[in-house]
């Protein structure tokens, strides 16, 4: 992850310094999945051995902004492509992949992309934001930082739909996925003004 974060702690870093007054958010963190998902999917999918398959690295994605597919599900820009850092990844449940692994709810190898492990790319990565944005610490680094929290929970009811778990069974996962949701949430708050939380989608 640090190659595809660089280029955005160095526009963060000049962000801060300059916008410290402002009453808007000055810069985003993104957890989530593919609906928001800038590449990152290929970058891992790419790294296994044999590479796990992908759809999204070939056009149409990308055709009408870029001209050509940049490994995001969308054809175009999102507002964090400009004022911050992106950690999700297509495909990412809220339960930790090898909870469907080890029950044979999945019978492929997923990415270990799940929501506490976004968390952890964060917690890697805060240090090194707050010394590029203030020399004291992390006090107020993420003030004027808005944190987004994507639609988690579709992937893992889909992999418990597509095993063909009872209704019964993939409801007993939701406290679950709503208890994981919660507690990345309460993680987040490092002095900042606002966590957005999307709600997941409707499922039938």
């Amino acid at each position: 992850m640090k190659l595809i974060l660089a280029f955005s702690i160095l526009f963060l870093s000049c962000i801060y310094g300059a916008s410290s007054d402002s009453r808007f958010f000055t810069a985003m963190y993104s957890l989530g999945d593919s609906y928001i998902d800038a590449g990152n999917f290929v970058i891992m999918a790419a790294a296994l051995v044999p590479p796990f398959p992908s759809w999204h690295d070939r056009l149409p994605y990308g055709m009408t902004f870029f001209g050509h597919p940049t490994g995001r599900l969308s054809d175009g820009r999102n507002t964090i492509d400009f004022i911050g850092v992106n950690f999700a990844v297509g495909g990412a449940p809220v339960i930790d992949v090898d909870y469907f692994e080890r029950n044979n709810i999945v019978q492929f190898k997923l990415l270990n992309n799940s929501l506490s492990v976004q968390l952890g790319w964060f917690e890697e990565l805060r240090p090194v934001i707050c010394n590029k944005t203030e020399t004291s610490g992390c006090g107020g680094c993420f003030s004027k930082a808005l944190f987004f929290v994507g639609e988690f929970g579709v992937n893992d009811y889909n992999f418990l739909w597509f095993a063909g778990k009872t209704e019964d069974e993939v409801m007993s996962h939701v406290p679950t996925v709503v208890q994981n949701i919660a507690t990345a949430v309460e993680a987040l708050h490092y002095g900042t003004e606002g966590v957005l939380i999307r709600r997941t989608p409707l499922i039938s």
